[in-house]
This record gives structure tokens, sequence and C-alpha cells, in this order.
């Protein structure tokens, strides 16, 4: 038993250290983009608001979008396919 303990401890280390990679890598691509669509020379609308506030209002609207939320898959997927694979195991 205690095997298992250590096992799903290690495994949830290496997802948590997936999942921080992940999320951190999708922001930083999301920066730049909000970055590159402030200086773009060919922008259809005037924007009023400094560089640091339209990125922080971008980062926000990504924030509460799907995008983060599905990146929470690196924990669900695997989990569902160990479990999966202990029923077919264990029942079949």
């Amino acid at each position: 038993m205690i095997i298992w303990i250590r096992n799903i401890v290690v495994i949830f280390v290496l997802l948590s250290i997936v999942y921080v990679i992940l999320s951190l890598r999708a922001r930083f691509i999301q920066r730049a983009k909000l970055d590159a669509e402030y200086t773009a020379p060919d922008k259809s609308k005037d924007i009023a608001v400094s560089k640091q506030e339209y990125i922080a209002k971008g980062m926000q609207k990504y924030g509460k979008s799907y995008r983060p939320k599905l990146i929470f898959g690196v924990y669900l997927v695997p989990v569902a396919i160990m479990a999966g694979l202990i029923y077919l195991v264990q029942y079949t």
C-alpha cells in the first residue's frame, strides 16, 4: 500500500510540473500576442489606453476563457486513462 501512495505522489508532482510549465508557456504566448496586437501598424481602431493596461485587460479576458481550464486536463486525462486501464485489468 505504501508503494501505491508513493507512486501517486510522484505522479502528482510530475503532473504538477507539467501543468505549471504549460500554464506559464500559454500565458507567455498570450502576452506576446497581445503585445504584437497592440503594436501592429494596421490597427483598425485607435487604442487610447497604455500598453500595460491593454495587456492587463487582455490577460484578464484570457484568464476567463476556456484555454486555462483546458490546460487543467493535464491532471484529468492521465488519471482517466489509468483508471480505465486498472478497470480493464481487474474486471476483464
